[in-house]
This record gives structure tokens, C-alpha cells and sequence, in this order.
């Protein structure tokens, strides 16, 4: 009963932090990196675009893997995993391109 409950909140966990879901880069992933790059720049001196998209991109691929993980036997789509991971690649791309625009308009800089 605790490993069915502790497997299905990994699953959760990892869905609201992959890019399955048409809202969870705007409310999850983006507010998360934004938070993580700005902890982060504090003892690594790096470009603060960078820290986010690093952040932006690991979140994506965290979440995909809990949900793998706990959820091994869950069918991606009936479309398959090679046009799934696709739509997922360029949703990512185009966040990504979201961010460095945001970034030269100087909307996007650490607190």
C-alpha cells in the first residue's frame, strides 16, 4: 500500500514537473528554474540566462525520468515514443527560444 502511494506521487511529481502537461512550463518549470538559477548564481558565477535553461531543461528530463521510473508499464501515446519525445523536444525549443527573449529585453534577470 505505501510503495502503490509513494510510486503514484513519484508519477504525479514527475508529470507536473515534465513537459506532458500544457501548463506546467509556465507554472512549474520556468518559476522553478527561475528560483533554482537564482540560488545557484550566488556561488557560481555564471551567465544567468544559462543557470535558468540549464534548471529549465534538467526539470524537463527529471520529470520525465520519474515518471518513467514509476510508471514503466503506462503507455506514452498511441502515436508512439518517437512522435511523442518529439513534440516534447521542440515544446522545450520553443520555451527555451521564450526565455532568451525575455532575457534581451531584460525581463528575465536574477533578483
Amino acid at each position: 500500500m505505501i510503495k502503490k502511494f509513494l510510486s503514484r506521487s513519484v508519477f504525479f511529481i514527475g508529470w507536473a514537473l515534465s513537459p506532458f502537461t500544457a501548463w506546467n512550463d509556465v507554472f512549474v518549470n520556468i518559476p522553478l528554474s527561475y528560483i533554482c538559477a537564482n540560488l545557484v548564481i550566488r556561488f557560481i558565477p555564471m551567465n544567468f540566462l544559462t543557470l535558468v535553461l540549464v534548471f529549465y531543461w534538467m526539470s524537463n528530463m527529471l520529470g520525465i525520468a520519474m515518471m518513467y521510473v514509476a510508471g514503466k508499464n503506462i503507455l506514452i501515446g498511441k502515436n508512439g515514443i518517437a512522435w511523442e519525445l518529439g513534440k516534447l523536444i521542440v515544446t522545450m525549443a520553443v520555451y527555451s527560444i521564450i526565455l532568451i527573449i525575455l532575457n534581451k529585453a531584460e525581463i528575465l534577470n536574477p533578483l
